[in-house]
């Protein structure tokens, strides 16, 4: 799964019910992702801090101390936190899912489904919400119940790129190759920039036989991001299909001058070389 962005998991953007002046939760939530974009988490904690010394009732606060410390790793402390936004309004949905996002990444699935069914109790429309849950079934190989939870999702929200995305690998994993391309174009609709979904789309193409579309593909995620290994690894095999063999071998030493340990790679390479050799 692509995941969610640590703005999608921070509230208090907008609300009418936010604090006035230039200190407004929306503004301390940003100024908080900007200080952790430049890696200086505990100051981006200490922004929500300063607002609980003064408003200790705030919940959305509680909850985005939660998400910082839980990017610390502090599993306990962003717990806590969680549990005060909790005691303070049982209702609060986001916590929920904070907490269920937590419990998902340590693979205890049975709570975090708990978590998110709860919040999906107080919020049955929180696209969030739908969206992580569909992460546990996932985990566990459980694709009819995460592909439900997907379209439950765009339902709500069609243009949320990672549920997209994740039907997308979702569909090819059941080999519903064509239904994965189609989804990745809906998501490359909203982000045509994503090497992700552009790669994802080459492979499902790949794995139709599509090998010039899947080349044209891998060409715009090179292009996009000229270091990614994997990128050039498939734009070989891709190659080696279309019976371009010395193309596809540049592309092999292309991928590994980037990343020497790929041991597929490098079995690929010496298959070229033999072939090349061959003529």
């Amino acid at each position: 799964m692509t995941g969610v962005s640590i703005t999608e998991r921070l509230f208090g953007r907008a609300d009418p019910g936010d604090r006035r002046g230039p200190e407004t939760d929306a503004a301390v939530s940003r100024k908080a992702v900007s200080l952790a974009q430049q890696g200086h988490l505990g100051e981006a904690i200490a922004c929500f801090d300063r607002v609980l010394a003064e408003d200790p009732a705030n919940v959305k606060m509680w909850n985005n101390k939660g998400v910082f410390l839980d990017l610390l790793g502090r599993d306990q402390d962003a717990l806590a936190c969680w549990e005060m936004a909790l005691s303070i309004d049982p209702e609060f949905a986001p916590a929920w899912v904070s907490r269920g996002m937590l419990h998902r990444r340590r693979n205890r699935f049975d709570e975090a489904l708990a978590c998110y069914d709860r919040a999906l109790e107080i919020n049955p429309d929180s696209a969030v919400a739908w969206y992580n849950r569909s992460g546990i079934f996932v985990a566990q190989r459980l694709l009819d119940e995460a592909v439900a939870c997907y379209e439950r999702v765009l339902a709500l929200d069609p243009h949320f790129v990672a549920a997209w995305t994740d039907l997308g690998y979702a569909r090819f994993l059941q080999h519903r190759h064509e239904e994965a391309v189609a989804c990745y174009d809906r998501a490359i609709a909203d982000d045509p920039g994503s090497v992700r979904v552009w790669s994802l789309k080459g492979g499902a193409l790949y794995a139709l036989g599509e090998y010039r579309k899947s080349l044209e593909c891998f060409d715009r995620v090179l292009s996009l991001d000229p270091k990614y290994a994997a990128g050039w690894s498939m734009k070989c095999s891709v190659l080696y299909h279309l019976g371009m063999y010395r193309h596809a071998l540049a592309c092999a030493d292309k991928a590994l001058e980037i990343n020497p340990s790929c041991e597929l790679t490098t079995q690929v390479r010496k298959m070229l070389v033999g072939l090349i050799e061959k003529w």
